[in-house]
């Protein structure tokens, strides 16, 4: 899904030619200023190294048993959520097993973990200070071409992670901070699964940090197996810019969806916005706008290699207009793999089987 509608964009955007002036008053490389400020704050060496290393976090806590009582749904119901409905063992099973979430392994309880080069993963060491109520894995500087841990290690900093549940509401709590730069805590947020088994809701909500301006954000998602619809939901916001910004997105329609986008970035030095609707087998029209006017419209044509990008006249526009188009999409792009990064370390805490 992502590929299909915001790396097409940004493909799009970069082969288009540029030969005509902004329809709308607009700084363009102020907002893209703007929505670096944004990207950096997610940028400190911690919080990069947690987006690169959640899987292996999660693999060391799934290998001491964290996800015994993740619930494996059968086959029979992926196919047809309505099994659940008229299958009474089924409903036992999942008010059974959904009420049993895993826990943090007790062995696992106020230890610190640290990357093991030998065995290749991470493992229980000496070092003390962890929560008595959660676990903390250092973090180590990684290879920007690879995405792996360079070596020889080199530590950016330290991640706390700890769980609380509710009836069937599990969410899980993530804070990483910095050992050098007096940056301190650098990300804080918390994960939450909840919902019902066939249309279940997450949410991650917190902020980010670097020395010079916080990024607050909230990306909340809700499935519907048995309409086979997925609703997102993206919020962020950077104060010291006077930066907003909102991407909602509905997919629907199985192995051949349609998107429909309603996205809005707002800062002091102007306003973007995109809204449209793309087929799979249809294409469909996204419309651009800057301060509430018009400034572009990108048709996608099934089979085409590139969408066809005009201005309100009708022209391509001009090259810091697309630059600044390119920074913005890449931002709402952006969206799902900071999600992903989110999850990754505590996917075994929150019992995420879905």
């Amino acid at each position: 899904m992502r590929r299909f509608l915001a790396a097409s964009l940004a493909l799009g955007l970069l082969a288009t030619a540029a030969c005509s002036e902004s329809t709308a008053p607009l700084d363009p490389a102020g907002v893209q200023e703007d929505v670096a400020s944004a990207a950096a704050a997610l940028n400190t060496g911690p919080t990069t190294s947690l987006g690169a290393l959640g899987p292996d976090i999660n693999f060391a806590l799934a290998d001491l048993g964290g996800g015994l009582a993740v619930l494996d749904l059968p086959a029979a119901l992926l196919s047809d959520p309505n099994a659940l409905v008229h299958r009474e063992e089924l409903r036992i099973r999942a008010r059974k097993e959904l009420g049993t979430a895993s826990v943090i392994p007790q062995v696992a309880l106020g230890k610190t973990f640290e990357y093991n080069t030998t065995l290749g993963r991470y493992t229980i060491g000496e070092r003390t200070g962890a929560p008595a109520n959660g676990v903390r894995f250092v973090l180590y500087a990684i290879d920007p071409l690879t995405e792996e841990i360079a070596l020889p290690l080199s530590e950016t900093g330290y991640v706390d992670l700890t769980r609380t549940v509710s009836n069937q509401t599990a969410t899980a709590r993530v804070e990483a901070y910095a050992t050098a730069g007096g940056l301190g805590k650098v990300l804080d947020y918390s994960a939450t699964i909840g919902g019902l088994l066939v249309a279940p809701t997450a949410q991650v909500q917190g902020y980010a940090r670097n020395a010079s301006d916080s990024l607050t954000f909230s990306l909340t998602s809700s499935f519907s197996l048995q309409n086979a619809s997925v609703v997102i939901d993206w919020r962020a916001a950077v104060p010291t810019r006077g930066l907003s910004s909102r991407m909602e997105q509905t997919i629907s329609g199985g192995e051949l969806p349609s998107i429909t986008v309603n996205g809005r970035l707002s800062s002091r030095n102007g306003s973007v916005g995109i809204a449209g609707t793309i087929g799979f087998e249809t294409g469909g029209t996204i419309t651009v706008t800057t301060n509430g006017q018009t400034f572009a419209t990108i048709e996608f044509v099934p089979g085409a290699e590139e969408p066809t990008i005009l201005n309100a006249q009708g022209q391509p526009p001009t090259e810091a207009q697309l630059a600044m188009l390119r920074q913005i999409l890449e931002w709402f792009e952006d969206a799902f793999d900071i999600y992903e990064d989110l999850l990754d370390p505590v996917e075994t805490l929150l019992d995420i089987a879905f």
